[in-house]
């Protein structure tokens, strides 16, 4: 049974683009003031005045009707149905036994709901504001002029005053923690997409390396962080890659650019950073001295030159050539990887799949 009537309050909206969770929200408060009322009922049926048992038993049939409202009508129709039901029933209660009933502070928990719920512009709710202070404040002066209908015990008054207290700050924690939890729920949703958003915007989007300007930035970094430490950049770049997109594809040379970012990231590993410089050349950062980025880089020369690279059912060997230059405190990082450029195309002059340092 609780099952079922758990279902039956998270029952979405029958309505395209409305929000279930106010719905939802709004079941629950419902349900919250059924046992609200119902609580009244037996309090004041049991410890006077008894007039409330029939005010509260028609109270009880209004809630239940608004309940079954809700999976017929939208959210602004629920909404002001529920504020005139409110609004109602705190006019009627403090006509009846007067200011001193407390019953009257359940208008801020309709107006938190509203400021939360109504997605209007912002003078909508100041008018909601300034029409709830009115409509309290006349309330107060109507107090202070006429004695209320029922006098209540002084005992029984505290009693109520308890009462209402005790279910308003409920029903302002359900509202308050539904509310808070969907902007909680959001903000970290923002948070990861911009965190999806800067991965993205810093990787090459094939191989999932970084991209040239990530590592621009990284080295940019490294120069003001760690000025008297020197440094070694490698340049290399794929042999004869144009034949291979010409006579195999541009699918297969997207296919050799992966097959070797993954053999570059298990050689370096940790051990340095690696990127995308642009077509089929990459960057490399080993943190290291220029003796072992040399000695990496002539290991990962040696994994290339026995390794071959499969593509429907054709096996190739796939090399590169490379260009050390070492970091000589010149604040410059363009001319630093000129220079590994540079020395990376004498390497093609030498006849290609070689490390030059």
């Amino acid at each position: 049974m609780l099952k079922n009537m758990y279902r039956l309050i998270n029952q979405d909206s029958r309505f395209d683009n409305e929000p279930k969770r106010l719905f939802v929200l709004l079941r629950w408060i419902y349900l919250l003031m059924f046992l609200y009322y119902l609580g009244l009922i037996l309090l004041m049926y049991f410890l006077k005045p008894h007039r409330f048992f029939w005010l509260g038993a028609g109270s009880l049939l209004v809630v239940l009707l608004a309940f079954g409202l809700t999976y017929r009508f939208r959210t602004k129709v629920n909404l002001l149905i529920y504020a005139l039901i409110q609004l109602a029933w705190i006019n009627t209660f403090v006509y009846q036994y007067g200011w001193d009933c407390g019953v009257q502070h359940f208008i801020f928990a309709l107006l938190v709901l509203l400021y939360f719920s109504v997605y209007d512009a912002l003078t909508f709710k100041i008018l909601c504001t300034a029409g709830m202070f009115a409509f309290r404040f006349g309330l107060f002066l109507y107090c202070r002029m006429y004695e209320p209908m029922v006098e209540l015990p002084v005992s029984f008054e505290v009693m109520l005053q308890v009462y209402n207290s005790v279910s308003l700050f409920i029903i302002f924690g359900i509202i308050c923690g539904n509310f808070s939890s969907n902007i909680e729920t959001a903000e970290k949703k923002l948070i990861q997409y911009n965190k999806q958003l800067q991965w993205l915007a810093s990787v090459d989007p094939l191989t999932g390396v970084w991209n040239r300007r990530t590592m621009s930035d990284h080295l940019e970094s490294y120069m003001v962080q760690s000025r008297n430490r020197t440094f070694v950049v490698v340049l290399g770049d794929i042999d004869h890659f144009k034949q291979i997109n010409d006579q195999w594809g541009h699918n297969c040379g997207d296919a050799v650019l992966v097959w070797l970012t993954g053999i570059f990231q298990e050689e370096i590993g940790e051990r340095g950073s690696i990127c995308r410089w642009g077509g089929e050349e990459f960057l490399f950062f080993p943190k290291m001295n220029g003796d072992e980025v040399f000695q990496v880089i002539s290991e990962l020369k040696v994994r290339l030159d026995s390794s071959r690279f499969e593509w429907e059912g054709e096996s190739m060997k796939v090399s590169m050539t490379f260009g050390l230059e070492e970091y000589d405190f010149q604040p410059d990082i363009k001319e630093l990887v000129k220079r590994a450029d540079e020395k990376m195309y004498l390497g093609k002059e030498r006849g290609r799949n070689r490390v030059i340092y």
